[in-house]
């Protein structure tokens, strides 16, 4: 019965607009608005205090910044790799972003 349950709790959160843009909850209290309009009125891009670019933001043990995994990890803009960068394209599969791998 608790799938049935479940089941039921995702219908009933989806028909009150859970999971869509408008409904979405803050990370942290951030406002996607808010600081979309600060990036553009100073003229630069966004950067997240709260999840900084860097060695810890890849993980601990086997991607920690001290990991010979890690070593030599350049961070790059989405643009600096391509002229027209797409989150994702053509779709997307349950392989295609893979947890705890750095490809």
């Amino acid at each position: 019965m608790a799938g049935m349950a479940a089941a039921v709790a995702k219908e009933r959160a989806a028909a009150l607009g859970a999971g869509l843009h408008e409904h979405a909850v803050p990370y942290l209290g951030q406002d996607f608005g808010a600081l979309r309009q600060e990036c553009l009125q100073e003229g630069r891009l966004f950067q997240d205090p709260s999840f900084p670019a860097g060695p810890t933001a890849l993980g601990y043990r086997e991607l920690g910044p001290s990991s010979y995994k890690t070593q030599g990890v350049v961070w790059r803009r989405p643009t600096e790799l391509c002229s027209s960068p797409q989150f994702i394209a053509g779709g997307a599969t349950r392989t295609d972003i893979c947890q705890g791998a750095l490809d």
